[in-house]
């Protein structure tokens, strides 16, 4: 039977920034990010395996859904991939695919209830909890804090503030003892909604797009007050407010969760650059003693949403801080930046010696010149070896030319040493198209400035 495969970031199935859920507020959704962000969607071809149904809010590139379907033995002629369409009967197409994949089920990237509303629609179960918004509760950074402080496990000190005047109170609290504040919009990814109020400047932002030199009262009411937003505006937001503290590295632990209990599937270091562009996995932090207690805080969380009665998979964020210390930062009820990361270890690789590191916000040529590249400086995927690049994105179905890319390594080292190859043969592409372009030659390249039983993904995070 198989499976209905939804790319839904945030609430978002048809591309547009019209309720952006998880995913933040709509000025967030500038043309670059949008890009991004649909880019992202077609992580979910990694997804989808013989006899599914993919539904995806923009076309996907045909040269890259036959890269990524070959790479696993398989055909685009063995799936249905649905570009959502409002009207015009979608509908009916949606339906008769899933009648005739024998689809008996359905995994939204966010199970969200616009996603449990459209699966209900089809006659296909639909989760109970997730289905009365426990998904969008359990992505709240202000439901984390909450859940955490009643777990016992360790969070930066912060508060939810009940006003701005509170707000702007613990965070001269903080610039007063030398130490920095971090604002968190309450629904946000990757670090984006994040910004960071320092005492001197000098800091580098990780974890956040921007830092700002707070010396007194009147700079911290601005910092807030950009944050807060007007008092009286009809449904604003809530933020959270904690003391940052500088140069953590960025952890995750991706979780089952079942009716048999919790179980971990995998972990990784997330790459800020100052905010997420990519992910090293497994941690290489993993086998120290302050790894393992993020895993005991991780799992003791886990276990304390599977009480609440989530099902599906969780990750969960953390930091090891430089003097050794580690806490939790956030929770994910849905899939994530590191999903098809699991999945491709999981389908292409299926052993334990091996490291990942990705690699996103890419300017690529057409697949079809890149992956000739890759072949011919021996950097492209072995099934023999199993290491390797494998392009996980390529968004040249829309013409953007943007994606991601994945090194398949031994060690740490070897795949550091492969990105860097992979760079260098982007850099000298662009370098060749903009000497082509200064000699009126046109050269094709565009150079713009996350279930208890085996799901679609069978690893995700």
């Amino acid at each position: 039977m198989g499976t209905l495969v939804i790319s839904n970031l945030g609430r978002l199935i048809t591309g547009h920034p019209d309720d952006v859920g998880v995913l933040g507020p709509p000025a967030a959704f500038q043309p670059p990010y949008l890009r991004y962000l649909q880019a992202q969607a077609h992580r979910t071809v990694w997804f989808a395996r013989p006899g599914d149904v993919l539904l995806v809010p923009t076309p996907v590139d045909g040269a890259f859904l036959r890269h990524a379907t070959a790479l696993r033995g398989f055909t685009p002629d063995d799936l249905d991939v649905l570009v959502h369409e409002p009207g015009a009967g979608f509908a009916a197409r949606l339906r008769e695919a899933v009648r005739r994949r024998g689809v008996d089920r359905a995994w939204p990237y966010y199970h969200d209830r616009t996603a449990a509303a459209l699966i209900r629609g089809l006659g296909l179960p639909v989760a109970g909890f997730a289905a009365q918004g426990g998904a969008e509760l359990l992505n709240s950074k202000v439901m984390f804090r909450a859940l955490a402080a009643g777990a016992g496990v360790p969070v930066a000190e912060g508060r939810v503030p009940v006003s701005r005047a509170d707000a702007e109170g613990f965070v001269r609290t903080l610039l007063a003892d030398g130490r920095s504040a971090v604002v968190k919009q309450d629904f946000h990814v990757g670090g984006l909604g994040n910004e960071i109020a320092s005492p001197a400047p000098g800091l580098l932002p990780i974890g956040a797009n921007r830092v700002e030199t707070c010396t007194d009262e009147e700079a911290v009411a601005r910092f807030v007050a950009r944050q807060w937003g007007p008092d009286d505006a009809p449904g604003r937001p809530p933020i959270v407010v904690e003391h940052y503290v500088p140069d953590c590295r960025s952890v995750y632990a991706g979780y089952r969760i079942g009716e048999r209990g919790v179980s971990l599937y995998g972990h990784g270091e997330m790459r800020m650059t100052p905010v997420i562009n990519g992910l090293i996995t497994p941690s290489p932090s993993a086998g120290t003693a302050e790894f393992a207690r993020f895993l005991r805080h991780a799992e003791r969380l886990a276990g304390a949403v599977r009480a609440l009665g989530y099902r599906g998979q969780l990750s969960v964020d953390g930091v090891l801080t430089p003097d050794g210390d580690t806490f939790l930062t956030e929770i994910n009820a849905r899939s994530g930046g590191a999903t098809h990361d699991h999945c491709i270890l999981r389908t292409l690789v299926g052993r334990d010696d091996r490291v990942l590191v990705d690699r996103r916000r890419c300017d690529f040529p057409p697949l079809g010149p890149l992956l000739a590249e890759l072949h011919a400086q021996g950097l492209a995927f072995d099934p023999v070896s199993r290491t390797g690049v494998v392009v996980t994105v390529h968004d040249g179905g829309t013409g953007s030319e943007t994606g991601e890319f994945a090194v398949i390594a031994e060690d740490l080292a070897a795949a550091e040493q492969a990105e860097k190859a992979v760079e260098a043969l982007l850099h000298e592409r662009d370098g060749d198209a903009t000497a082509s372009a200064d000699r009126g030659t046109d050269t094709g390249t565009h150079t713009d400035t996350d279930t208890d039983t085996d799901t679609a993904t069978g690893d995700t995070a």
